[in-house]
């Protein structure tokens, strides 16, 4: 991506930030998995969203003065010895280059230096630190550590969140985002056509998943999230990851996965017969589902609620439930669909939104109807990624071919 890219996300951010006030971003580290095993690293999406630098243990600082902004970035030192174990640091030129912040200091000077700005005359009244907003507790991370240490060395400076900011800021998507999406939608339509051709039954769930990001990993890319491959009766758990079962003749198998270019995510969902021929029986409720994707593009455009558009899908999946006589009351509808109709999609794979949950303009949004019939051992959702334009809906993952048809003639060929 291009470095002005990045420079106008900053040169937005700073437009919101109240004046005197300094906001920190950091890259993150990787928790460690064991006693001599980290987890992979992977970087904090705020930090890249504004610096569009991938490493870690890095800090970004903002500062908005008397209207007079200043830029600075905290790398690690050069250190020869960690090199030769781990890898080459990444020097200031490099630093500059991506980002293009011309401020560029060590590391281990951050604390030390914004300490001695907070005691300055032209000191900040506020600093911003992200965190979100949550009923759960949040992990210890960098902002919350960073956070109990200005309490205590700073207690009359006021905290400020940057969420709200960065929720208006990446919840609408610029054209070179939604290209980076596109390709990583591009990624998982050429490792599910590899999967389609090679499905059969005999084959294990796990198998399945192997397929698919093994062709991830030749385009050097990786999943946006941890693969869902569940076949017959697992299909009907939303997030089964255990991928333990062997594949049957006649069964479904729901793949629901995703994944990304320049850390912007696709997150598509596509079922499919292990044998390549949908059974009649599997093929009306297929069908049903197909169905709810055009009543959801129907619905949805600028200024329309999550809320309005999945009622509109659970009255269509009222109806049709109706006619195979599977409910007899509206009501009853939660028991086949029991989740929402889709998500904001972006550097998350369920992205940052505004609190009221309407469409905006340039928002990204997954549409991933569902159907889930446990005493038939059928689960089925198909899974599209589209852009929310002023001109109406655009299904970003269209050529992922999904009609009975197509993933017939596909698979058969």
């Amino acid at each position: 991506m291009k470095t002005e890219f990045f420079i106008n996300n900053r040169a937005k951010f700073i437009e919101r930030m109240d004046d005197y006030s300094t906001a920190v971003f950091f890259s993150g580290k990787a928790p460690r998995e064991s006693a001599d095993q980290q987890y992979s690293f992977s970087v904090d999406r705020n930090f890249f969203y504004l610096t569009g630098i991938d490493r870690e243990d890095m800090v970004l600082v903002i500062s908005k003065i008397a209207g007079n902004v200043d830029e600075t970035l905290y790398i690690q030192p050069v250190n020869e010895h960690f090199e030769k174990w781990y890898g080459i640091l990444m020097r200031k030129e490099e630093a500059i280059k991506i980002s293009g912040i011309k401020t560029v200091e060590n590391r281990n000077d951050f604390l030390t230096k914004f300490s001695s700005k907070l005691s300055s005359a032209d000191r900040p009244d506020n600093v911003y630190i992200f965190s979100y907003i949550t009923d759960v507790e949040e992990p210890y991370d960098c902002y919350r550590s960073f956070a109990n240490w200005l309490r205590n060395q700073h207690p009359t400076v006021i905290i400020k969140n940057s969420l709200d900011i960065m929720i208006e800021l990446r919840s609408s998507k610029s054209e070179e985002e939604v290209e980076e999406i596109k390709t990583a939608i591009g990624y998982t339509n050429e490792a599910l056509q590899f999967v389609m051709k090679n499905l059969k039954p005999g084959m294990y769930e796990y198998q399945v998943r192997a397929d698919f990001e093994y062709q991830l990993m030749l385009r050097n890319s990786k999943p946006s999230f941890t693969t869902i491959a569940a076949s017959s009766g697992n299909a009907v758990i939303l997030h089964y990851v255990d991928l333990q079962r062997k594949m049957a003749d006649d069964d479904l198998i729901l793949l629901d996965l995703g994944a990304l270019s320049n850390y912007y995510a696709s997150d598509i969902t596509r079922t499919y017969p292990v044998n390549g021929k949908f059974t009649q029986r599997q093929k009306d409720i297929y069908n049903i589902v197909l169905g709810a994707q055009d009543v959801t593009f129907d619905a949805m455009h600028v200024g329309a609620s999550e809320k309005d558009v999945n009622n509109r899908v659970k009255a269509y999946f009222a109806k049709e439930l109706k006619t195979l006589k599977f409910i007899k009351d509206d009501s009853e509808v939660d028991k086949y669909y029991y989740h929402s109709i889709g998500h904001p999609l972006g550097l998350d794979v369920h992205d940052y939104i505004r609190r009221d949950k309407t469409m905006q303009e340039n928002n990204v949004y997954t549409v991933e109807p569902g159907l889930y019939i446990k005493e038939e051992g059928i689960g089925i959702r198909i899974e599209d990624n589209v852009w929310v334009t002023k001109n109406g809906i655009i299904n970003l993952s269209k050529d992922i071919i999904k009609t009975v048809s197509d993933i017939e003639n596909f698979m058969n060929k």
